[in-house]
């Protein structure tokens, strides 16, 4: 009977092996996945207390496994060392988007998402709704603005190739004859940025939507409604290639600036020999008349005392290369921006930008003006400050100077290689 005892104990330890084995398969994986399965997916959280300003480095930085996943938070430590912390931060507390800034931040984050030298400024974007529904973040588009002038429609292409932040899919009223619009956040350069507040106050912005791979950007000009109705539009006007080639081709514009403060009677004479359209409360950015000698006009009223030099300054504008005047202090402040663009036929045209930041109780007030001209010959700007509440911006400016009756005037002369034409009008209207 002993004897036969032995084989049956050796099968049952053999059958107590193999049902251990098949236990902890079936059971113990399942408890090690179910704990997995409790730690959660991995978050980033500070390794110890942070203070505010902090520059993030990886031993700051630790990863914990949450229940759930966290709305805006990292599940990398590389994802954040170089970021700095907008807020305190204790030990153990989950890093997210909103506690954090980066100059150079991740594509789509919720916050901190401005580069460095960039703004974000949200538009209302009207007349292109077909395109609303599928504009996302990371899109580029080019800004369209659209006025009424004069009775007639006028469209003009304010900043190519700019990326889309945000797009908010509501719409709302837009007021007058905007219709319904859209909000949408678009990234543009620090120095832009005032150009397209300025475009989304005043104008009705459109959206064009761009190829991704698509950099190429055009020279932008004004177009009125009647050339749609011009056959000669499509023949003469000038090729993407040709205005480039006359950037490539063109030699600096040498700037002659001149400020002057003029009496009120002075400085009739001198917008009468311009080439100005209409009249009123405006910056006016003309040409002189043919045939008039500009530096012998103000060499006379200099005589006769109705003009004074205040302050005189050359300056050379190129392609990609602007020249910039500037005068007065934080509080008050007057620039003028000059640039060299090409124009309709491949000839050389110079861009002017009149630049007034007057600081008040409410914060900073800022007017910017545009034109447009043929880079050679004279031309004048008027109407800067040009209203008796503005006495005191022009005493800060020029101190020392009397302005009870007296206009502030800016003579430029402009000399380019190989042209000789005299520049026409341009003219931009007074935005307060």
């Amino acid at each position: 009977m002993k004897k036969n005892m032995g084989p049956l104990i050796g099968i049952a330890v053999v059958v107590a092996i193999i049902s251990t084995g098949v236990f902890y398969g079936l059971f113990a994986g399942k408890m090690r996945s179910a704990a997995t399965d409790m730690a959660g997916p991995p978050v980033v959280v500070a390794a110890r207390d942070l203070e505010r300003g902090a520059v993030l480095q990886q031993s700051d930085l630790r990863v914990a496994h949450f229940k759930a996943t966290l709305s805006g938070s990292f599940s990398s430590p590389q994802q954040l060392v170089g970021a700095t912390l907008l807020t305190q931060v204790k030990q153990n507390e989950p890093l997210l988007e909103e506690r954090v800034a980066s100059k150079a931040p991740q594509p789509g984050a919720s916050h901190g998402g401005v580069p460095a030298g960039q703004r974000a400024v949200s538009i209302r974007v009207s007349e292109s709704d077909s395109l609303m529904p599928g504009l996302k973040a990371g899109d580029k588009i080019d800004l369209q603005a659209v006025r009424e002038r004069n009775g007639s429609l006028e469209l003009r292409t304010v900043l190519q190739n700019v990326e889309v932040l945000a797009v908010n899919p509501q719409t709302q009223p837009g007021g007058g004859n905007r219709g319904t619009v859209s909000i949408v956040t678009v990234l543009t350069r620090a120095e832009d940025a005032d150009l397209v507040a300025l475009a989304d106050s005043g104008t009705r912005l459109r959206v064009a939507l761009r190829n991704p791979l698509d950099e190429q950007t055009e020279y932008s000009r004004s177009l009125a409604l009647s050339s749609l109705f011009h056959e000669s539009n499509a023949s003469t006007a000038p090729r993407a290639d040709t205005r480039q080639t006359a950037l490539n081709n063109a030699h600096p514009i040498q700037l002659q600036l001149e400020v002057l403060r003029a009496t009120s009677q002075a400085a009739s004479q001198l917008e009468s020999k311009i080439a100005r359209a209409g009249s009123g409360d405006a910056v006016s950015v003309a040409a002189f008349q043919p045939g008039v000698d500009s530096g012998e006009l103000v060499r006379n009223l200099e005589k006769q005392g109705g003009l004074e030099l205040l302050l005189s300054k050359t300056l050379t504008a190129s392609d990609g290369n602007a020249a910039k005047f500037r005068t007065g202090s934080e509080a008050c402040q007057l620039q003028v921006h000059f640039t060299a663009v090409a124009g309709a036929g491949g000839k050389l045209n110079l861009r002017v930008r009149p630049e007034i930041s007057l600081h008040n109780a409410g914060g900073v007030e800022t007017q910017v003006y545009e034109a447009e001209l043929p880079a050679n010959g004279s031309l004048l700007v008027t109407g800067i400050l040009d209203q008796a509440r503005d006495h005191a911006a022009l005493e800060r400016l020029f101190p020392k100077h009397s302005w009870s009756d007296s206009k502030l005037v800016i003579l430029v002369t402009a000399q380019a290689g190989g042209q000789t034409e005299v520049p026409s009008v341009a003219r931009t209207g007074r935005g307060r």
